[in-house]
């Protein structure tokens, strides 16, 4: 039976499991080290979605001036495809338009069409991509910008 969900700020606990997530199924590749250093900086801003005790997701952003920079958006693979991101990406960007931001940016792989669905149902306009800036030399990545 599914608890209350809730949007929570990533703590120092949460670390574990969201480094976890991030390795099988993000496609960031951040470390357990790099989630840790979120939590030091005054820009991140950063959060887990829950189902009581259990996570299954998390997204943040990096706030610098009046702009939300998305770095992150995960969901565990078995929750996907139940309206968990769109809520938890809406939650991100009512929290950053709360903040002062005027606009939110993120950067998608081009091969991420799932995501890149999810950014133009919520409101993201395609600005412009950049060439071979991941791993995988085949891989754009697609610049995509919200007005809050």
């Amino acid at each position: 039976m599914r608890q209350t969900l809730t949007i929570e700020p990533l703590t120092l606990n949460d670390i574990g499991p969201v480094s976890a997530l991030e390795q099988a199924a993000g496609d960031v590749g951040w470390s357990r080290a790099q989630f840790e250093k979120e939590l030091t900086m005054a820009i991140s801003r950063f959060f887990v979605l829950r189902d009581g005790p259990n996570i299954l997701g998390y997204g943040g952003y990096w706030k610098v001036g009046d702009e939300a920079q998305i770095t992150n958006l995960v969901i565990q693979p078995e929750e996907r495809r139940r309206g968990h991101g769109q809520g938890l990406l809406e939650n991100l960007l009512e929290r950053a338009r709360q903040e002062g931001c005027r606009r939110a940016t993120l950067e998608v792989r081009r091969r991420n069409s799932t995501a890149q669905i999810l950014y133009l149902k919520t409101g993201f306009a395609l600005q412009g991509h950049r060439p071979k800036v991941y791993s995988n030399p085949e891989d754009d990545a697609i610049l995509m910008e919200k007005y809050l």
